[in-house]
């Protein structure tokens, strides 16, 4: 599905950056002060991870660590999946919706150029979260492919001379009974 929206027409240019070196009070100062969720770890100019106030959360406070004594680079996202400006918004919004991301950082040329997130997309092009949810819904059904094979199943191990391709594995007819249901 395409929106003939890019990424550039929904996403903010202003995205607040930590250098890796930076610690993780340091990082959670910051996303107080400028109110946000997601900084963009850069080293020089050139952005290298992510890290998120959900991050923090989980890997510091929930594990009772120090923040002052650990740093961004030990607990950001790396490598960082990140959007390109001409793409299709659709093309960003499912990679989002794939990885559970609520933001994705926009690069152009290795360098830092925006930031597009879920509330970005949805004052853009409310119906193309729902019709992406949707497809990606139907989309994580275990495909089966009708290819006859015989061999080993991938799942029991045992020899069949009939396997079927289900997502990639092949498997013997009872097995494939079990994963359809």
């Amino acid at each position: 599905m395409s929106t003939g929206i890019s990424v550039k027409d929904a996403m903010v240019s202003r995205v607040v950056t930590i250098r890796p070196g930076q610690n993780i009070k340091e990082a959670a100062e910051m996303m107080t002060k400028e109110e946000v969720g997601l900084l963009v770890v850069v080293e020089g100019a050139k952005p290298v991870g992510v890290i998120t106030r959900e991050d923090i959360i989980k890997r510091i406070v929930a594990m009772d660590l120090t923040p002052s004594e650990k740093t961004v680079k030990e607990n950001m996202e790396s490598p960082m999946i990140a959007a390109e400006p001409d793409e299709d918004l659709a093309d960003a919004a499912r990679r989002m919706v794939q990885h559970g991301f609520e933001r994705l950082p926009v690069v152009s040329m290795g360098k830092l150029v925006g930031l597009i997130s879920d509330r970005g997309i949805a004052k853009v092009a409310p119906a193309a979260i729902e019709i992406l949810r949707e497809r990606l819904t139907i989309a994580s059904e275990p495909e089966i492919v009708e290819e006859l094979n015989e061999g080993e199943c991938q799942t029991c191990g045992n020899y069949s001379s009939i396997l079927h391709n289900v997502d990639d594995k092949w498997l013997c007819s009872e097995c494939k009974d079990d994963d359809s249901s």
